[in-house]
């Protein structure tokens, strides 16, 4: 007998987001094509109709929006280099989600059962009719599997395709690391509480150091600015690599942009939170325009990095002065936390 499942209403969200769907049409604006978690988490939440809001408000909600981490030669790691267990795990606690998650290494001798635990969580999950988080040198959507031919189907944001992965490479990836996450349960939250909280932890974020990543080759938050500044000072980095980086950063503070504008009623203050960031921006807009010029980009002409650079100043300028806002806001909420604003 066959054992197969493909949630193809799921497929077809991902790969065709406003086609068949009674969702806002703003729901379909989420797809950058950067494999986040984010870009996996929240095609499900729509299938699951957990969720009608737009994709820069769950991101916002989660907190991703506000990671700044670099790496120090502005390779795309950069965009998924955090603690994913702690993180991915309180992002869908955010959002009134239970969440199942495991990670941990391919080249463990004890990887073979962990590899087998996977497959087993992700196909109940599919057969609960919900899609699961996998990381495949992205984070993707698993939206089914067949037994007979021992593979799993999953979608990105950037192919047309359901893709096929043999069961014996799961976990198995271009680095070291594998992870999966499954969505077991939603439950209604305060919605503007959460939404307040994750501005504290935008706050958090800036001020902090992952101590999950060596200081000596990767930069959090404010520091993540001087460190973009320096190694374009040096020429240490692939063209390629460090715009996309700048693209995903310009991508994530528009959304920023757009998420704190929902907000406005939170605070009286939140109007200089939200002057703030649409400064940020249309900072990053300018850094864009540059990266579309890529001949001179490519070429590293000195007057584009100059240009680049200058506008990465700025932005971290204003970018500070965007936190100083929040706190300025909510200065009761962050001071009760004391030393550690960081408590969930």
């Amino acid at each position: 007998m066959k054992r197969m499942r493909l949630l193809t209403d799921l497929a077809d969200l991902i790969q065709r987001p406003s086609h068949g769907t009674s969702f806002n049409p703003n729901t379909a604006k989420w797809r950058y094509k950067a494999g986040t978690y984010a870009d996996a988490l929240y095609p499900i939440l729509l299938h699951k109709k957990w969720t009608q809001l737009p994709r820069y408000m769950i991101a916002g909600m989660t907190a991703s929006l506000f990671r700044f981490v670099v790496d120090r030669r502005l390779t795309r790691e950069s965009i998924s280099a955090y603690n994913w267990m702690a993180e991915n795990f309180v992002a869908a606690d955010f959002i009134g989600v239970t969440a199942s998650q495991a990670a941990g290494f391919s080249f463990e001798p004890t990887f073979p059962l962990y590899q087998k635990h996977a497959l087993q969580n992700i196909k109940n999950s599919i057969d609960r009719g919900t899609g699961a988080v996998l990381w495949h040198d992205q984070f993707v959507v698993v939206v089914g599997y067949d037994d007979d031919d021992e593979v799993l189907f999953f979608c990105t944001g950037d192919d047309p395709d359901v893709l096929r992965l043999p069961y014996s490479l799961v976990g198995q990836n271009n680095s070291p690391y594998w992870y999966f996450q499954v969505l077991e349960a939603h439950q209604s939250i305060d919605m503007w509480e959460v939404c307040k909280e994750s501005l504290i932890q935008a706050v958090f974020k800036w001020e902090t150091h992952d101590y999950m990543l060596p200081a000596q080759d990767y930069a959090c938050g404010s520091a993540a600015y001087t460190a973009v500044a320096d190694v374009l000072q040096s020429g240490n980095y692939e063209s390629n690599q460090a715009a996309a980086v700048l693209r995903y950063y310009a991508y994530t503070r528009g959304d920023i942009s757009s998420y704190v504008r929902a907000l406005e009623h939170l605070s009286p203050h939140m109007d200089q939170v939200i002057e703030q960031y649409t400064q940020l921006a249309d900072l990053y807009v300018s850094i864009v325009e540059v990266l579309d010029n890529s001949a001179a980009w490519d070429a590293s002409e000195p007057e584009s990095i100059l240009r680049v650079s200058e506008l990465i100043r700025s932005a971290g300028d204003t970018e500070q002065a965007a936190i100083d806002a929040i706190k300025h806001a909510f200065p009761e909420t962050i001071n009760n936390r004391f030393s550690d604003i960081g408590l969930r």
